[in-house]
């Protein structure tokens, strides 16, 4: 996905890269297509590292065990998905986003996951934040709000669109202060840390979509993209 500024001189591409692609050199090709309406392509190579993310075992209690079925999870994978796929050309955010609760993280993103004894066959999309339950959520950048719902895993959760494809998600909420449309600035409270959902206990699970995937919420905090 391309975003130009007005003047057509200057172009940003984000290219997310899913969890779990095998190391190694890929193509890319860019299509530019101009207004006189021709279509010129731009190959290039990237190189994809090793994001040495590591392992988790997680267990989850009796009555949350349901919440693990493959058909639950790829329900609300095709959920989130299709919110984060539209790209608004519009874009909100400014600098680094700000960390969406002040809290400790304790869980990083792509770590691989085993629940209840089973297989490592599960990533983590997030960052995970400790806080007690009432603790505020806040708005990582400026935005407007695109879901506002409760989720099977996720549990009461929102997403916000800040344009050019980059959303941010946040998950397991106890209270929810925002509804869908609405236009909310950087560190606004959206909502409150609870355990909704597939959660083992209160915590916020807190995402960066680019593109319809999940990516490594951590680094957009740290850099300032174009």
């Amino acid at each position: 996905i391309a975003v130009s500024t007005q003047d057509s001189l200057s172009h940003l591409a984000f290219a997310s890269v899913p969890l779990g692609t095998t190391p190694g050199i890929y193509p890319l090709t860019v299509t530019v297509n101009e207004f006189s309406g021709a279509v010129t392509p731009l190959d290039f190579n990237v190189q994809v590292n090793s994001g040495f993310y590591g392992s988790q075992y997680v267990t989850l209690p009796a009555n949350k065990i349901e919440l693990l079925t493959p058909g639950v999870e790829d329900n609300e994978r095709a959920i989130l998905e299709r919110v984060t796929a539209p790209v608004t050309g519009e874009r909100y955010f400014d600098g680094p986003m700000g960390l969406p609760a002040a809290a400790s993280m304790f869980s990083a993103f792509g770590a691989k996951r085993a629940y209840n004894g089973g297989g490592m066959d599960r990533y983590h999309t997030g960052a995970d934040f400790a806080g007690a339950p009432g603790t505020p959520v806040l708005a990582a950048a400026t935005g407007r709000v695109v879901l506002a719902d409760t989720l099977n895993i996720r549990g009461v959760a929102v997403i916000i669109d800040h344009g050019w494809g980059v959303y941010t998600v946040y998950a397991h909420m106890n209270d929810r202060y925002v509804s869908i449309g609405d236009f909310v600035q950087s560190g606004q409270a959206i909502g409150t840390i609870g355990s909704t959902g597939r959660a083992t206990g209160a915590h916020l699970h807190w995402e960066v979509w680019v593109n319809g995937t999940p990516v490594d919420p951590m680094q957009w905090t740290l850099e300032a993209f174009p």
